[in-house]
């Protein structure tokens, strides 16, 4: 009995290590079949990107600086245009993550008609900038099952079955790739602007050590630009989309352009510059022209309205120059009344009043903000009457700025005239004024001097 157990352990050996063996080569199949199943290896020094599908073609050229150029065969023209790094980066990334459900090989890999990859719905084409690197083939085509087969020239004996959602994920259209950006600059460096409109206002700014200054019009040369009209106004040219690409030509109205914008930068010597022009039977966009996107755009009307600013709109019109902290007495003449304010360390108080007048700061504040909202005139209509008259004077009693305010019929509701120092006549808003009749009523009781 003894030498049956023997011969049973001997014998048995041989069934172990062959079972050993079996279990390795099994294990190493399953690693052989993981690594052969792979989508794709890394997809490094791209330098095109050519995309077939059914509603068309394009390529995606990799360019000097890390950008992309985007090359669109059209039926009347040929485009090429920027394309979005960011975009064409995050494509190719997501192409080779890409995870199959699973891969089919064998003889059923060579039926390409069974999964319409004979013809498929979307083909990829990749080449490398590597010396000798052959391009890399990819094909996708949507099957009635609702999944989407994949083949590519690396695995050539394997197609791979994906998600329903992958075809569209990298089907988009030539448009998806293409930089809608109408400007693309520094908006610190920028030195020079120049607004141009055939039948409407044109100026040109330049930036000065205090800020910009107006060169046209010529009534305006030298007159101080409002920096944050100016600075808002560079903004929005900065963050200004093409509202539609056209791939195709468009007939406008005009060869005259209804509005041009001009940007110098610092180092340039030719601006960035953008056109816009009418367009037959389509008066609600215009066509636009950029120096930078090079590839025709749609912008609606109300968004170009937006941009034809006129010089009075980006004028610096604040009127008042105060020193608040200067100011230590103020002389209100309002109707037959007038009211004379000191200040003292609790705040402002009427000579001869009890308690605190609360609001003066915030007042001498909004006078130094008022701004015209037309341009001024040299004198007024008989139909202008007086109605309050404002000194303002420091702590010697020496005079710092008076200004006097007139009610005109004739002027826009809610606007009033006001003098200053200079002689000239500005329509200005008349909330602060209503406000100071209410603090210092005409019929009221007041202190004269």
């Amino acid at each position: 009995m003894p030498d049956l157990k023997r011969k049973l352990y001997f014998a048995g050996i041989p069934l172990l290590v062959l079972l050993a063996g079996a279990f390795y080569w099994y294990s190493s199949l399953e690693r052989d079949q993981v690594q052969t199943s792979r989508w794709l290896s890394s997809l490094e020094e791209v330098k095109t990107v050519h995309v077939q599908t059914a509603k068309g073609t394009y390529s995606l050229i990799a360019s000097k600086g890390k950008q992309w150029e985007a090359q669109v065969p059209g039926i009347s023209w040929n485009i090429a245009a920027k394309g979005v790094r960011g975009r064409v980066s995050e494509y190719l990334t997501r192409l080779e993550k890409l995870v199959p459900l699973r891969s089919f090989s064998g003889p059923a890999a060579d039926e390409f008609i069974e999964y319409g990859l004979d013809n498929p719905g979307l083909k990829i084409i990749l080449q490398f900038d590597k010396k000798n690197a052959q391009s890399l083939t990819i094909r996708f085509f949507p099957g009635q099952s609702g999944r989407v087969y994949g083949w590519n020239s690396e695995s050539p004996d394997l197609v791979y079955e994906f998600d329903e959602k992958v075809f569209e994920q990298f089907s988009y259209p030539a448009i998806h790739f293409l930089d809608t950006r109408v400007f693309q600059f520094d908006e610190e460096g920028v030195n020079q602007l120049q607004l141009v409109q055939p039948f409407g206002s044109s100026w040109l700014v330049k930036r000065q050590k205090k800020g910009f200054v107006f060169t046209l019009p010529g009534y305006l040369k030298d007159e101080a630009v409002s920096d944050s009209e100016i600075r808002l106004y560079i903004h929005a040219l900065a963050l200004l989309r093409a509202g539609k690409l056209l791939l195709e030509p468009i007939l406008t109205e005009k060869e005259m352009a209804a509005l041009t914008i001009k940007i110098w930068t610092e180092g340039s010597n030719e601006p960035s510059m953008v056109e816009f022009f009418s367009i037959e039977e389509d008066p609600k966009h215009y066509l636009g022209k950029s120096s930078w996107l090079t590839v025709p755009f749609l912008l609606d009307a109300e968004s170009v309205g937006q941009l034809a600013k006129s010089a009075f709109d980006v004028q610096e019109r604040n009127i008042v120059t105060l020193d608040i902290g200067q100011v230590a007495k103020i002389i209100i003449d309002h109707g037959s009344k007038q009211y004379i304010l000191k200040r003292d360390d609790s705040g402002w108080r009427v000579v001869g009043g009890e308690k605190d007048v609360p609001g003066i700061d915030m007042a001498l504040w909004r006078f130094t903000e008022l701004q015209f909202e037309a341009l001024p005139l040299n004198n007024l209509s008989t139909t202008a009457v007086q109605l309050m008259r404002c000194q303002f004077r420091d702590i010697d009693g020496e005079l710092l700025k008076k200004m006097i305010f007139y009610a005109d019929p004739k002027l826009p509701q809610g606007q009033c005239w006001m003098k200053d120092g200079d002689g000239m006549f500005y329509p200005v808003s008349s909330r602060l004024l209503k406000d100071l009749q209410g603090m210092f009523p005409a019929g009221a009781t007041g202190n004269k001097g």
